[in-house]
């Protein structure tokens, strides 16, 4: 079909959202429709149009590179990455670890999922390709998209806002795909625009039959047209192109021979112009339909058993019967004509063709996912070449992050395997592959390679990762089991392995496996280690134990921070233990933890998978939370909550990111609480997340008016820290306190919140403790405990829970009649509170200032104080010259969030620019060493 009939529509709103991208609005734009209704050729329409103003990229989904790892994506850049000097400046900076999806050995991931840093370093590669020329990206028949390609497609549609970038896809409507839930994320995304081509009309109908006949159709031929093709374009040009063929004329005595060729025109047609073709012309039709689009000449014609120099006349004699394209690559006018052709090979023949081609490949040096993706349509026979390649070939998937394909190739490569032959490394590799897309699958293969290892660092690394997987299939208690075995069969110079399966057993306790009380064993290992990364995660354990149990603040975080000391538990374990560490940091009040957290984002953007990525979100969102930059904590949980949609499962991680991000919209004031209560949703009891889960439903029941359901719901808290240890401890207390408040209970509520009160003094850290005094302080109406309260979280990194105890203070204050005296505590309060981005409590507070009679004239505090932390971050480094994409890059987000924090430090700042920058960082500094 040379023109375009009847888009102008189409191409008017294409054009829109094409010159909204080249001018920085950044769009993602889906054309839907039916096989057939023209949506290749509006793709092509707006490549042509965009040629000389944006750079065009461009790739298209096959059916037959389902598995091929990345393909899709390598389609996109690869031409852009051919030459060293151009690969290099592309790959650099944030894009590094993008490397590995183009095949660098030394920059490969920690071969989970489809990693999320080979997702993080393909978005800045598209940055740096954007940053020269605005870029269209236009990928064809996305249904047919392999998934690592989805998921990067997925990852990129939701950070193309201020950014020179047209994500322009075409997909077919009714048509499953490779994954029909990524293809959701990507068409539902709020800010996907849909472009669906109607069908012709009868007058475009008439149109196009005139312009390929050279008459028009008379009335009767044109209805039996249109009805026969419903308006479809292709089965239209398929129809008429059968008709030319035949030397028919558009007019009523030819209806019939219309209504013949009927709407399986395609197929029909195809065929029929096939079959009166040459043998030589057929045979390469059916080797290009068995080898892809792309395939190579040589490799054609090897397969087609035609003499190169035939193959053009060949291929020539194709295109006029507009079956192949008649420019290189090598490629099928349209999916269906392909479909036509290789669908008319009986499955013996298309599986002998198949085995042919893997041969080929094989012989002729293409890589080894070349020749893999052929050997996926063949059936297993038992050959060694064969699950060697397969294996190698899931290997380097692995090492791109392309999980999916790495599992299929892996697994193919198993039934290539005889029994009775060595499996067991490759059980493992298969086991740890298939940990990231099916527990069930990754458990019964990791339980296989851990019978048939010998070696016992295979073996216990086969354990660790089975445990894992059976403790996040729900099986806590199979899972400890297999870490006892595997403890006690370890040889006594295996020391550190057995202290790591020790630390995870001790773990599946949390998960609500064998007798808590066995928790108790950890004492002995609250000491600093001294070996590898099992003595590290025992410390961790260890670590954690104690804030859960007796132990001080002082001496958790020791331990903690000597567990995480270099990289050696960050490194073993990314997505457990490591937050036992951590987490106990954040409860303990520790300036550290910002410290510990660098260096693990990092890890992650360079070479974390997006399980992994997900996990550190969610606990870097609380660790935002706890320290009161609630736009930070909002932002890091919901990219956790985006992570675990794109990884596409669900667990208990699913369920604490949820809870946090409920009760981070709770402080910010961003939703109603009844709505809140709802997001929050229900829980396993036995899930490990139950005491978080617990505490913050607790908090949004009683905000929420509920206070019987809180003082019901504090009292399971108290049941479940009392059957298992738990940092609620801490607080359990103090929030049923303050349910029985609301029912007029005080005197109780102030007994209990005494009790916690001994309970936090002996712990020692200032949030517990600040709080507890602040809900007690209130309860008694007692100004000393709220000035106490106030003196404790002075400093320290709780910034939300200070603003508290001065509201609480100030509040008291003012029921006292000391208004005048309650104006300074309430003003510092509004002033941190509007800092931390708590818009609920800085309504509380202006309320209560309006009560005293004063007139607060600013929210928050002037100047460098006002900043939140991730602005001061970011002000810090754009005065001393950093770009936005620098600093972007520097700190793992996108130069948007750059963009939004700049925007809002200017405001605090009184500045309209980043020239005055360093003027106002040093009046701040001097003012401060004046105080000093």
């Amino acid at each position: 079909m040379d023109g375009l009939f009847e888009r102008g529509r189409e191409l008017d709103e294409l054009d829109v959202h094409f010159a909204r991208a080249t001018a920085g609005e950044g769009r993602l734009v889906v054309v839907e429709g039916p096989a057939g209704i023209g949506k290749s050729r509006l793709l092509a329409e707006i490549r042509r149009r965009a040629e000389g103003s944006m750079r065009v990229l461009s790739a298209r989904g096959s059916g037959l590179e389902g598995e091929f790892a990345f393909g899709v994506v390598r389609q996109l850049f690869e031409a852009e990455l051919t030459k060293p000097e151009r690969r290099e400046a592309l790959l650099t900076g944030a894009a590094t670890s993008a490397a590995a999806v183009f095949g660098e050995p030394d920059s490969g991931a920690d071969g989970g999922g489809a990693t999320f840093a080979s997702l993080h370093g393909l978005y800045w590669l598209v940055l740096n390709l954007a940053e020269d020329a605005p870029l269209l990206l236009a990928v064809d028949d996305l249904h047919w998209c392999d998934r690592p390609s989805l998921l990067f497609l997925a990852y990129l549609a939701r950070r193309l806002e201020s950014q020179p970038i047209l994500l322009l896809m075409g997909l077919r409507d009714a048509e499953p795909g490779t994954d029909p839930a990524l293809l959701g994320e990507i068409t539902h995304d709020p800010a996907a625009i849909s472009v669906r081509p109607r069908p012709l009309s009868g007058a475009g109908v008439a149109e196009f039959i005139q312009e390929r006949l050279g008459m028009a159709p008379d009335g009767e031929f044109l209805a039996a047209c249109h009805e026969s093709t419903g308006g479809n374009p292709l089965l239209l040009s398929q129809l008429v192109t059968a008709l030319r063929s035949e030397g028919v004329r558009p007019d009523a005595g030819h209806v019939g021979r219309v209504r013949a060729i009927g709407p399986q025109a395609v197929s029909r047609t195809v065929l029929l112009r096939l079959a009166r073709l040459p043998a030589e012309a057929r045979a390469v039709a059916q080797a290009v339909a068995v080898l892809g689009d792309g395939a190579g000449i040589p490799t054609v014609a090897k397969l087609a058993g035609v003499a190169e120099e035939r193959l053009a006349a060949a291929t020539r004699g194709l295109a006029h019967a507009d079956i192949l394209r008649p420019e290189l690559p090598l490629s099928f006018v349209h999916p269906l004509v392909r479909d036509a052709i290789y669908h008319e090979l009986s499955p013996g023949e298309r599986e002998l063709q198949h085995a042919r081609a893997a041969a080929l490949l094989r012989d002729s040096g293409a890589p080894a996912e070349q020749v893999a993706a052929q050997l996926l349509h063949t059936a297993p026979r038992g050959e060694r070449w064969a699950a060697e390649l397969l294996r190698e070939a899931g290997r380097d998937a692995m090492h791109a992050g392309a999980v999916d394909s790495a599992v299929a190739y892996l697994r193919r490569a198993l039934d290539d395997t005889p029994a009775d032959t060595d499996r067991g490394r490759l059980l493992l590799e298969l086991g740890a592959a298939e940990v990231f897309t099916s527990g069930r699958a990754a458990a019964k293969h990791l339980a296989l390679a851990y019978e048939e290892l010998a070696e016992p660092a295979s073996r216990a690394a086969a354990a660790g990762l089975l445990g894992r997987a059976l403790l996040f299939l729900g099986s806590a208690e199979e899972a400890a089991s297999i870490a006892r075995r595997a403890a006690t069969e370890l040889p006594d110079e295996s020391d550190d392995l057995r202290m790591g399966l020790e630390a995870f057993e001790f773990m599946t306790i949390i998960f609500r496996a064998g007798d808590p009380r066995h928790l108790s064993r950890l004492r002995e290992y609250r000491r600093l280690p001294s070996g590898g990364p099992g003595s590290r995660m025992l410390a961790a354990m260890a670590a954690w134990e104690a804030v859960c149990t007796d132990g001080n603040a002082a001496e958790c975080a020791a331990l903690a921070l000597a567990a995480l000391a270099g990289d050696h538990l960050r490194t073993a374990d990314p997505a457990l233990i490591v937050f036992a560490a951590i987490v106990t940091l954040v409860v303990t009040d520790r300036a550290e933890v910002v410290e510990v957290w660098q260096p693990i984002i990092a890890d992650t953007h360079r070479r974390g998978s997006l399980l992994s990525a997900a996990s550190i979100h969610i606990w870097h969102g609380f660790s935002h939370l706890r320290r009161g930059d609630l736009a930070a904590a909002e932002e890091s949980l919901r990219t956790a909550e985006s992570e675990f949609g794109l990884w596409g499962h669900a667990d208990s991680s699913v369920s604490i990111c949820r809870t946090f991000l409920a009760e981070t919209l709770h402080e910010r004031g961003r939703s109603d609480v009844s709505g809140l209560l709802v997001r929050l949703g229900t829980i396993d009891p036995g899930d490990s997340t139950t005491g978080w889960w617990l505490g913050t439903r607790v908090v949004l029941l009683t905000a929420a008016g509920r206070a019987g359901e809180a003082v019901a719901t504090a009292d399971e808290l108290a049941a479940h820290c009392a059957a298992i240890p738990d940092a609620a401890r801490l607080w359990w207390r103090s929030l049923k306190a303050e349910a029985l408040d609301r029912l007029d209970r005080r005197a109780e509520a102030i007994e209990l919140t005494r009790q916690e009160l001994e309970v936090t003094r002996a712990f020692g850290a200032p949030w517990p403790l600040g709080r507890t005094l602040r809900v007690l302080g209130t309860l008694e109406r007692d100004e000393d405990r709220l000035r106490e309260a106030v003196s404790v979280l002075e400093g320290s990194t709780a910034r939300l829970e200070h603003a508290k105890a001065l509201a609480a203070l100030g509040a008291t204050l003012r029921r006292a009649k000391k208004p005048t005296e309650a104006r300074e505590p309430l003003r510092r309060a509004l002033e941190v509170a509007s800092a931390c981005g708590a818009e609920r409590l800085a309504e509380h507070v202006r309320s209560e200032l309006h009560a005293c009679g004063a007139r607060p004239r600013r929210d928050a505090l002037s100047g460098v104080q006002s900043l939140t932390p991730g602005e001061r971050r970011v002000v810090d480094l754009a005065a001393a010259g950093r770009t936005n994409r620098d600093i972007a890059q520097e700190l793992y987000v996108t130069p948007g969030t750059v963009e939004v924090h700049l925007s809002n430090a200017y405001r605090k700042l009184g500045i309209r620019s980043r020239s005055e920058l360093e003027r106002v960082l040093a009046v701040a500094t001097s003012g401060s060493l004046r105080d000093s």
